[in-house]
């Protein structure tokens, strides 16, 4: 009688953890154990056991241990509960059945199919099997689209879907889907960004973080939490910054559905659309506010920022626009008499000389700019004295305030626009305008309205502490400039535009905030 040395094989996906018992590795062996109770020909050589892995794949320890054994003549023979357990891919499958268990003269046996290619050979040339083999990858296919569906519906719910949470964050130990921050890593990841705002380039930020031998993600994960993650980077680099700077889960959002498996049998991962990305806003606590964020975006990645050979940022890169046709101005090098000198110019006229020079030397720019900064930080210091002798419980009462101003300025709008919505309404009743004209207005006027409700609806149910006088904090502590750097142009101006006469006009950061200190004062008829 020939003895046959047989290797059980034995396996069960992570999706399957859940289900009934009867799919258990350990039932599985209790299964194939008693199947092979009786079989005196049969002498099991070693068990193959993948748990927790796809069966639509073939990259499995297990199996690649078990293949290797078979092409090394130690086993002669394959058990397994059922071809399912084999796998869920009918080609690869096939193969195994059709090229591997000839080639080397194997016994195969599927005890729940009652396949036995020794005892029963022409099963193995019968439509069974393959058939059989198509139902497997058809209920795998089923599975995987059913999974995907349920887990895209949980992320539109807001629920965090992922084995890590986000460096910074840490999984709720009471709801998983949740997110809470992680005080250590919420601190690096300020710190990056704080170095962000001043000006620093990735490659300053990298340096900084090494030399303050500040633990890289993936060691800080494994060290502090023993968490495994699949690449450990010992080194900080500048990909791992746009991983943090770019990351919207720091403003409170969770942005899910970035990357997608190809199908249920390629697990390699695409890419997805930015549009078919799963957004969800106010999630979790925000580690960095949102404009912040919003404002280093636009530093380091909406800006076309360059460095210099030192990797440090030109001053102006990114902040001169074109006041004709708003593109960049073009940053440029002269040697005379063994000096440098820089100018700038329109970049659309140095493409395509369809807009004018807008020439500037930036020894001329920094003086105008300097002069109207200047000017500008005496005004915000004067406004700050001037609210510090109106009030004195400043923050109450300037917030209430400005929501009141703010929300009356709304009422005399909506006024306008329903005295404006009423006449139209006449002009198209006497047909001094026409339907398409009168269809357009009206649009316009509609939108305006319901723009002008929300806002006045969102300020009459929020809190008071929309408006704050933290960012005077920024020009008083500033006080009279002498020179202008990089960090000087970042921390205070938005944009910088040059007409082609040389004139210079600055959009400066707090705009906003700047306008609400003028109202409030000119409420207290304090003309400023």
């Amino acid at each position: 009688m020939k003895k046959w040395k047989i290797g059980i094989y034995r396996r069960r996906s992570f999706d399957e953890r859940n289900e009934e018992e009867s799919n258990s590795v350990a039932n599985q062996k209790r299964l194939i154990d008693d199947y092979l109770l009786d079989k005196n020909d049969i002498i099991v050589y070693k068990d193959y056991v993948d748990d927790g892995y796809t069966g639509t794949d073939f990259n499995r320890p297990g199996y690649k241990r078990m293949l290797n054994d078979i092409k090394n003549r130690k086993i002669n023979g394959v058990v397994v509960k059922d071809l399912s357990r084999l796998g869920r891919n009918y080609i690869e499958v096939g193969n195994f059945i059709d090229e591997i268990v000839p080639q080397y003269s194997l016994r195969f046996i599927s005890v729940n199919d009652n396949v036995d290619s020794i005892k029963n050979p022409n099963i193995m040339q019968s439509l069974e099997i393959p058939f059989k083999n198509l139902l497997n990858e058809s209920y795998s296919k089923d599975s995987s689209k059913k999974m995907r569906t349920a887990l895209k519906a949980s992320k539109k719910s807001g629920n965090f879907i992922g084995k890590i949470a986000p460096y910074g964050y840490l999984k709720d130990p009471d709801d998983p889907h949740k997110l809470i921050i992680d005080k250590d890593a919420a601190n690096v990841v300020k710190r990056i960004f704080d170095l962000a705002l001043k000006g620093r380039s990735k490659q300053e930020i990298v340096e900084e973080l090494t030399n303050n031998n500040i633990l890289t993600p993936s060691v800080y994960l494994k060290e502090k939490y023993n968490i495994k993650v699949s690449r450990i980077s010992r080194r900080w680099n500048t990909k791992m910054l746009d991983t943090i700077l770019q990351n919207k889960t720091y403003i409170g959002s969770l942005v899910q559905c970035k990357r997608t498996r190809i199908s249920h049998k390629t697990h390699n991962m695409v890419r997805v659309a930015e549009d078919e990305w799963v957004v969800s806003k106010k999630r979790h606590n925000a580690i960095i506010k949102e404009e912040i964020f919003n404002q280093v975006q636009d530093i380091l990645y909406n800006r076309n920022v360059r460095v210099n050979k030192e990797g440090k940022f030109y001053k102006y890169t990114g902040f001169l626009k074109c006041s004709e046709c708003g593109a960049n101005l073009y940053r440029k090098t002269k040697i005379k008499n063994n000096k440098e000198k820089v100018y700038y110019y329109c970049s659309t006229y140095y493409n395509t000389r369809q807009c004018n020079k807008h020439y500037i030397q930036e020894k001329e720019l920094d003086e105008v700019v300097l002069e109207i900064l200047n000017q500008h930080i005496e005004l915000v210091c004067d406004i700050s004295n001037k609210i510090e002798d109106v009030i004195s419980v400043s923050r109450v009462e300037y917030n209430a305030k400005l929501k009141e101003i703010r929300i009356s300025e709304i009422e005399k709008e909506l006024e306008k626009y329903q005295v404006l919505l009423n006449e139209l309404v006449k002009d198209y009743r006497c047909d001094f305008i026409s339907q398409e004209d009168y269809d357009d207005f009206k649009q316009k006027y509609l939108y305006e309205i319901n723009k002008l409700n929300m806002e006045k609806e969102n300020l009459e149910i929020s809190k008071i502490n929309s408006y704050n006088l933290d960012w005077i904090n920024n020009f008083k502590k500033t006080g009279k400039i002498k020179t202008i750097d990089r960090n000087i142009v970042d921390s205070f101006i938005k944009d910088i535009f040059v007409n082609n006469e040389k004139g210079v006009d600055i959009i400066f950061r707090y705009k906003d905030e700047y306008e609400n200190a003028e109202r409030y004062l000119k409420s207290k008829n304090n003309v400023v």
